[in-house]
């Protein structure tokens, strides 16, 4: 009974914000993350469609060492952390975004490649733009991006090896920035879980 209560009252709340034309109540913080979420599940489409046809039915798994940044453990993109202090996290994935979307630039340029990559461009670039703003909401900073010299020697030989794997790379990339973007603000991951309870 007790459960049906809060559940009415937490509706009731959403139909008088709704009405009074708030944004139900979000934070300078959820507002600019809400829209990574959409950019972020956005990507992750594209992504899978780009490096399932880049792959062409090939079971090949191509091992390039690489200088693309990536998500560690360190960088606490757990769902505990997020909820305590979400701005390491925001920070890095920022930084990798920066990474893939220099990479599938240049993988695009690729003659056995342009076909996937290049439809990934206008998507990273609103992915980018978006988390950007968000990361500011939070307090974060942008972190300076090394130039990286792994794409420049490439033979044409090896082309169409490292779209695929510059492409499965991204897919796997999305697959945690839609994860950790799926509620809008990264900090209200526990918050979340307690709310299924409603619906």
């Amino acid at each position: 009974m007790m459960k049906m209560m809060l559940c009415f009252s937490a509706v009731l709340w959403l139909l008088v914000a709704a009405a009074r034309g708030s944004p139900i109540g979000l934070s300078v913080h959820e507002e600019p993350c809400l829209a990574v979420r959409n950019s972020s599940l956005q990507i992750n489409q594209l992504a899978r469609t780009a490096a399932r046809e880049a792959r062409n039915g090939s079971n090949n798994i191509d091992d390039f060492t690489s200088d693309l940044a990536w998500i560690e453990t360190k960088d606490l993109c757990d769902p505990e952390s997020l909820k305590h202090n979400p701005k390491t996290c925001l920070e890095k994935l920022l930084h990798v975004s920066s990474s893939y979307r220099s990479a599938v630039k240049r993988v695009s340029e690729f003659e056995k490649c342009s076909k996937f990559a290049s439809k990934l461009q206008p998507a990273m670039l609103k992915l980018q733009r978006d988390m950007r703003r968000c990361v500011e909401a939070r307090g974060g900073a942008h972190l300076p991006q090394q130039p990286s010299d792994w794409l420049e020697a490439v033979g044409r030989w090896e082309e169409a090896s490292l779209c695929r794997f510059t492409l499965d790379r991204l897919f796997s990339f999305s697959i945690l920035t839609a994860r950790v973007f799926a509620v809008g603000d990264p900090s209200l991951h526990a918050a979340a879980g307690a709310h299924h309870g409603c619906m």
